[in-house]
């Protein structure tokens, strides 16, 4: 029955979305065509724009004979400053804390208060400056009566809340329905045997009289594009590339393509273009995104060199290789996966966005947005995925669940 879950997943996909604040849709598109900028003027400035502090030397154990005199200053001004350095996270863990109910704050308020270097600003929000020093008052039913309660480290006081007990919570009760009853027909022989005799001996389903497969079956796409169907013609030649591409996955090529990504991620943080979290880029689209890297890294002709053998430019490839995974990856999607899919579509979840700060929220809305790219699909590529779902399989496991540096996540 997994096998036929892609039909469910597919008209979930197919179904209009719900208006949402912000729509990500254009932030996943990959454009292999544009022109790269001026790379070396851009590492220059990536490279200013990252390193606060050049230590000026190479190895940690040969820093030479005498105290960096720059390093010093440095070390002086900020040292006798009253200014504080925001630490890494602040924000986040302030915007955090201001969406959780406020029935939280009793029990995380006194181990905040307790924590060195918590910022003011956090300990002197409503509600939980209110906490310090101070015993949570409602106490979980199981944990009533012990002796010297009081003395529990703040640390573990999340534990007193009776709500973090499961059998505290009342069950959410659904109600059954009834499965229609079917009725059972009677086995009958002759019945079948009357099927087999008219079915031809190639099958049916577009099948030719000598039991063949369908010609576009065999046919490459000569003008691949991102709505063009996959035949399995093409996801065959795709799959003969991976072991090239494998054997291109060296030490060396991996580290100058996660450089290019970085470089990548701060080219499109600054012109806009980025999200909160650009991995996500990678996980919806990891071939597009990977050949862009490649580019990136000055590495596409070496690259291209097991691509080539089957006819593959580093474009159609990229294209191929991103509506096989999909394909695959919707062949595979557990009952779960389905489920979250219809409850994103439908919207359950927008509710629960108003609540969060405009950080969050688009944070949120872009994963939500990446998870049903994920699945970005139609019939035709399933079926052929499902056709070949075992070379899919076989070519894929040596990779694991990283091509070189995307996520192939299923």
């Amino acid at each position: 029955m997994k096998k036929y879950f892609f039909l469910f997943l597919l008209f979930l996909v197919t179904q209009p979305v719900k208006a949402e604040i912000l729509d990500f849709s254009s932030y996943f598109e990959v454009d292999l065509d544009a022109p790269l900028p001026d790379l070396k003027a851009l590492q220059e400035e990536y490279t200013y724009a990252t390193e606060i502090y050049e230590p000026r030397y190479i190895i940690s154990w040969d820093m030479g004979p005498t105290f960096d005199r720059i390093w010093r200053d440095v070390i002086t001004v900020y040292g006798t400053s009253e200014k504080r350095l925001r630490a890494a996270g602040e924000e986040d863990l302030t915007e955090m804390i201001a969406t959780l109910p406020k029935e939280f704050y009793p029990y995380i308020g006194p181990f905040l208060h307790s924590v060195p270097g918590i910022p003011e600003k956090i300990l002197n929000m409503p509600g939980i400056k209110e906490t310090k020093n101070k015993f949570p008052e409602r106490i979980a039913p199981q944990l009533e009566g012990i002796e010297d309660l009081e003395f529990l480290s703040p640390y573990l006081y999340i534990l007193l809340m009776p709500e973090m007990w499961p059998e505290n919570q009342k069950p959410v009760e659904i109600k059954e329905k009834r499965r229609a009853q079917i009725p059972q027909a009677p086995y009958n022989p002759e019945f079948y045997a009357n099927i087999f005799k008219s079915l031809p001996k190639g099958g049916f389903g577009g099948a030719n009289a000598r039991g063949e497969r369908p010609v576009t079956d065999k046919l490459r796409t000569l003008n691949v594009t991102k709505t063009s169907p996959l035949t399995t013609a093409d996801i065959i030649a795709f799959t003969n590339t991976l072991d090239g591409v494998l054997a291109f996955a060296t030490l060396d090529n991996k580290y100058k393509i996660v450089q290019a990504g970085a470089l990548l991620d701060y080219y499109e943080s600054k012109n806009g273009t980025a999200l909160d979290m650009n991995t996500l880029k990678d996980v919806v689209n990891p071939c597009q995104r990977l050949a862009l890297k490649v580019k990136w890294a000055g590495l596409e002709t070496e690259f291209s060199k097991p691509l080539a053998k089957e006819g593959f430019n580093l474009k159609d490839w990229a294209i191929t290789c991103d509506k096989t995974i999909k394909a695959y990856r919707t062949i595979l999607a557990s009952d779960a996966k389905v489920a979250s899919v219809k409850m994103y579509k439908r919207g359950i979840h927008n509710s629960f966005y108003q609540t969060l700060s405009p950080k969050w929220k688009d944070r949120q809305l872009a994963s939500i947005q990446s998870f049903l790219k994920m699945y970005d699909t139609n019939r035709n590529d399933v079926i052929e995925a499902m056709k070949n779902e075992t070379i899919i399989r076989e070519k894929l496991k040596p990779f694991g669940f990283v091509m070189l540096t995307s996520p192939l996540t299923y």
